[in-house]
């Protein structure tokens, strides 16, 4: 399969397109092009350190780099979460919530579904795990944002369920509903488009990096499953490591949260 490398004259041309935007802005709205430049120059730093990040793994190819690759986007995932929800103690069970979840689905899909010559190796491992992450990232958050503000909004019918004989699981099923119906939803209604618009881009990806349309398609396909179900899975180990955390032994939320 042939690599396909870009100089330095490559790029240049392809940021010469950024001309057309540039002008148009600096001639009828320069307010929106000085937020644009700053976006793009965030977006430059962000993609530098994610290239460099990118070389280092596919330079020394080891899986320890790899796992350690996982963590930090899983960290980093994780804080932004708990900065949303605004609850601390939920950092901890969503790192190993997360970690878990995208490990045993990025695992399934390496040695069971792809089941390339080395399913270890970072050219991988490193793509599947970070689509997957990606996923998360984007359904997640709004998920446990959900559950959590149900919670502290309408904590009364919780209790009037467990008042009545209800288990603590029969008591936060509603919540739980509630958070479920939050991620797949949305997910549903990103799938019903993502043929028009996403997948287009997606596959151009594949394709360009050797693989035969039909095999794209597949990939594509398999992707998408494998990161609803990493979400779902993601999503009912955040609440239930983080069970300890919101209520105390008496089944009562905790103060703080």
């Amino acid at each position: 399969m042939e690599i396909m490398t870009l100089s330095y004259l490559n790029l240049l041309a392809g940021l010469l397109l950024l001309v057309i935007p540039g002008y148009l802005l600096y001639a009828y709205d320069r307010l929106t092009l000085k937020k644009a430049v700053i976006a793009l120059v965030r977006m430059g730093t962000q993609m530098a350190v994610l290239g460099a990040c990118l070389w280092l793994l596919y330079k020394f190819d080891s899986v320890w780099l790899n796992l350690l690759w996982l963590a930090i986007l899983v960290v980093a995932v994780a804080f932004l979460m708990v900065s949303r929800i605004d609850i601390r103690r939920v950092f901890v069970p969503a790192c190993a919530a997360m970690f878990t979840s995208v490990l045993a689905v990025s695992a399934y899909m390496l040695f069971v579904v792809l089941r390339p010559d080395a399913p270890l190796s970072a050219r991988w491992a490193v793509p599947v795990t970070g689509v997957l992450m990606a996923h998360v990232l984007t359904t997640n958050i709004h998920a446990v944002r959900t559950y959590f503000d149900c919670l502290r909004q309408d904590s009364q019918a919780y209790y009037t369920l467990l008042g009545n004989g209800a288990t603590r699981l029969q008591a936060l099923a509603p919540y739980i509903t509630r958070a479920i119906k939050s991620l797949t939803v949305p997910a549903m209604a990103s799938l019903s488009v993502m043929g028009l618009f996403l997948m287009p881009m997606l596959l151009s990806g594949l394709l360009i990096g050797g693989l035969e349309p039909i095999a794209a398609v597949t990939l594509f396909v398999l992707f998408i499953i494998g990161a609803l179900a990493a979400s779902m899975l993601s999503l009912v180990l955040t609440l239930w490591f983080s069970d300890r955390q919101v209520f105390n032994r008496h089944g009562q939320l905790k103060p703080d949260i």
